[in-house]
């Protein structure tokens, strides 16, 4: 599939603490075919890159983020199923500037993450070369650390590449970091996304994955499974990393208040659960931040809404 579009490839010189960019990603032979993991170049005056031996073409949107999956038709079907998605994800909506009511909301609804699982994360870009590849795979349309480039099988705001995490477009021992989060449980197939992470990661390259365990359905569009604290890290050791560290990453408050707020949205009519829906609000806003302790407790994992991890090849 070809899309006759000016690509407009441009390889600079890169910062340092910048993200190394899709451009020179391909320039060095790290970004692969993904069906042939072959190199890739720009032809035909960048209008679109193929492999080394021009059996297989990939597009650009926009003139600029190239969709390198295995199979194309996947994306349209992934874009007609998740209308929801797409709507939150738009651009209009994520550029647009937060009104007074939604900052307010934003404070009274966070998740008070722990504290090493933000500390687990942000040590992973320390040291590292000025030339690393970071990838967060399901990124977009935030960007968890400015190192980091997203991938998604869909072309949403901030993602530089459409790609699949079940077939990743990167040669083997290559990439430094990755970042995956609230993705595993939207796989169809969690092994073969799990053996891809090993595969692109460098020795000794690491990753920080967070995973859903208590958490209600919610497909975009699909949602497969849910992670024990036990279950996320035998998953990856099955593949063959090495678990650096595991832990709780959101606690049993917002479990209980996240569950019973979706209950009262899904099984009591409307417009009966309005009052209480607000007044429910009101309450895990008061209560959430308990998460602060009971999250750091040894048991805080039996009731836990996500769990991470870090791994490390070797």
């Amino acid at each position: 599939m070809v899309l006759t579009v000016n690509v407009g490839i441009y390889i600079g010189k890169m910062k340092s603490g910048e993200a190394m960019n899709i451009s020179r990603q391909i320039e060095a032979g790290k970004l692969v075919c993904p069906k042939t993991r072959q190199r890739l170049t720009a032809a035909n005056d960048n209008q679109w890159i193929e492999n080394s031996d021009r059996t297989v073409r990939y597009k650009f949107i926009n003139g600029r983020v190239p969709v390198l999956l295995t199979d194309p038709d996947r994306l349209e079907k992934y874009a007609n199923d998740s209308e929801r998605m797409n709507q939150e994800y738009a651009e209009e909506n994520i550029n647009r500037k937060p009104s007074l009511f939604h900052r307010i909301k934003a404070v009274l609804t966070q998740d008070y993450r722990t504290q090493a699982s933000r500390d687990a994360l942000n040590n992973l870009f320390t040291g590292l070369a000025d030339d690393a590849i970071c990838i967060s795979i399901g990124g977009g349309p935030s960007r968890a650390h400015p190192r980091l480039l997203n991938l998604n099988i869909g072309p949403f705001p901030n993602v530089e590449a459409v790609a699949d995490a079940h077939c990743l477009p990167y040669a083997d021992d290559c990439v430094d970091v990755i970042h995956c989060e609230a993705v595993f449980e939207h796989l169809y197939n969690p092994l073969q996304a799990a053996r891809e992470m090993h595969r692109v990661l460098k020795p000794s390259g690491k990753a920080y994955v967070c995973t859903p365990f208590m958490q209600a359905y919610h497909g975009y569009p699909h949602h497969y499974q849910n992670y024990t604290l036990t279950g996320h890290q035998t998953l990856f050791k099955s593949v063959g990393f090495r678990i650096v560290e595991a832990g709780v990453c959101v606690g049993p408050v917002y479990t209980l208040v996240n569950l019973i707020a979706v209950f009262l949205n899904e099984y009591i009519p409307r417009p009966m659960n309005m009052a209480a829906r607000y007044l429910w609000g009101a309450i895990g806003a008061c209560v959430r931040p308990l998460d602060k302790i009971l999250a750091t407790r040894d048991n805080a994992h039996v009731l836990s809404s996500t769990t991470y991890a870090v791994l490390e090849k070797g």
